[in-house]
């Protein structure tokens, strides 16, 4: 992957994750209907997908050193 490629890819997983963050977590918080399972799922998705986008970041930013 270049750079672009990975910075591109690390947008879009950071998009995902406030997604799953707003679908999971906040959605059902906000309409009354919410499950333990599902916002814990939501917060795993989410904590993932951030890590994952951190990493190729970070991976990024040791390449350009």
């Amino acid at each position: 992957m270049n750079t672009r490629q990975r910075e591109s890819t690390a947008k879009f997983l950071y998009d995902l994750a406030k997604g799953v963050v707003l679908l999971a977590v906040v959605s059902p918080w906000i309409t009354g209907q919410w499950s333990w399972i599902v916002m814990g799922a939501g917060a795993v998705g989410t904590g993932t997908l951030f890590a994952w986008a951190y990493w190729l970041e970070r991976k990024h930013d040791d390449i350009t050193v």
